[in-house]
């Protein structure tokens, strides 16, 4: 038991949403209600789980010993904390020093406007003045704009997809935008990406991304898990938080090995909008996926497990949307196939 996790999960915790986990599943189960809520708060002491791990991986239909093999979210937070030096995970928390930081990776035209204003909360930190971001006033911003047709805006202090607007330059006044942004709290602006067509046919209005996340070891990154999440319904972002659907992929060649599934897990065989078929679809140029990905690894050392989304662009090849310092622990994980568990982690490690 990993009696710390328990006891600062106590103090958070949602009773309602427990039991209403425990509801849903006792219809799966046919068990009372509370004895299904029983075996929940068992599992989050006992293997450092939440009622989200035990719906969405079928917890309560395994072994003890299968229930061990979970990357659950409290494993997943004793990862990060062995891994990741939170004096430096600021380059990925913060969108602007990302940028900045990994611009040899993301490869596209990118600028925060503000003039007179910096970005990037450095106190408490091991960065320094220089990583900070400059805001660039509204001449530069109309410079950036001028050889562009779309921009993707961004807020620096939202996750999933939140907050993201796609806006066609045309039909906006560069001052009306600037302010506009300003207001928003969207500073951050970037060349909108055009991906590659095979990644393109499973959603067409969003950019399709490849997670994949790497340990260091020895100096050198290891891909443990991955995972493809691609949007619906017209949506520019592809989380699952924004409706999206995600497949999990073979880590050592890139070849997808199950359906699709969205957020509440409900299986996809193919995309609802397209037909397109998801198992043993092939992600393209996998090869340079992974040498881009390496790299960038050894960038900031200090942080060691991190989930990089990935885009495969029409111009560029592979780049870097986003690196993250917290990667979520259900988006690539699939234990009847034993990818992205705890498991499957150890084992690419030990290789």
């Amino acid at each position: 038991m990993n009696l710390s996790f328990y006891l600062k999960k106590l103090k958070t915790l949602d009773m309602s949403r427990f039991t209403a986990c425990a509801k849903r599943v006792s219809v799966i189960v046919h068990k009372p209600w509370r004895l299904v809520l029983g075996d929940i708060m068992y599992c989050t002491a006992k293997y450092g789980s939440g009622w989200v791990d035990y719906e969405a991986f079928k917890m309560y239909d395994m072994s003890p010993k299968e229930r061990g093999y979970i990357l659950t979210i409290g494993k997943n937070n004793e990862l990060i904390k062995k891994y990741n030096d939170k004096r430096y995970m600021p380059y990925f928390e913060d969108k602007a020093l990302f940028n900045k930081k990994f611009n040899d990776f993301v490869k596209r035209d990118w600028i925060m406007i503000g003039e007179g204003m910096t970005y990037g909360d450095i106190e408490g930190t091991a960065l320094t003045e220089d990583d900070r971001v400059k805001g660039a006033g509204l001449e530069e911003f109309k410079r950036f704009l001028s050889d562009k047709e779309y921009i993707m805006v961004k807020p620096l202090d939202e996750s999933c997809g939140h907050g993201i607007e796609k806006i066609k330059v045309s039909e906006r006044d560069p001052e009306e935008l600037y302010d506009y942004l300003l207001k928003s709290g969207k500073p951050l602006c970037e060349e909108v990406v055009i991906q590659n067509e095979t990644m393109s046919l499973l959603n067409t209005s969003s950019v399709n991304t490849i997670r994949v996340t790497t340990m260091l070891k020895d100096g050198e990154a290891r891909i443990v898990s991955g995972g493809i999440r691609m949007g619906r319904n017209g949506n520019v972002v592809d989380n699952f938080n924004s409706g999206g659907l995600g497949v999990i992929y073979d880590r050592k060649t890139g070849t997808v090995i199950s359906d699709g599934f969205d957020r509440a897990r409900n299986v996809y065989e193919t995309v609802p909008e397209s037909g397109i078929r998801l198992k043993g679809f092939q992600i393209p140029q996998w090869d340079e996926i992974v040498a881009m990905i390496k790299e960038a690894a050894k960038v900031v050392p200090q942080v060691g497990y991190v989930g990089w989304d990935v885009c495969l662009s029409r111009d560029h090849g592979p780049l870097l949307i986003e690196g993250n310092s917290f990667p979520g622990q259900d988006n690539a994980q699939e234990p009847s196939l034993n990818a992205g568990t705890y498991k499957a982690i150890l084992e690419a490690l030990a290789e």
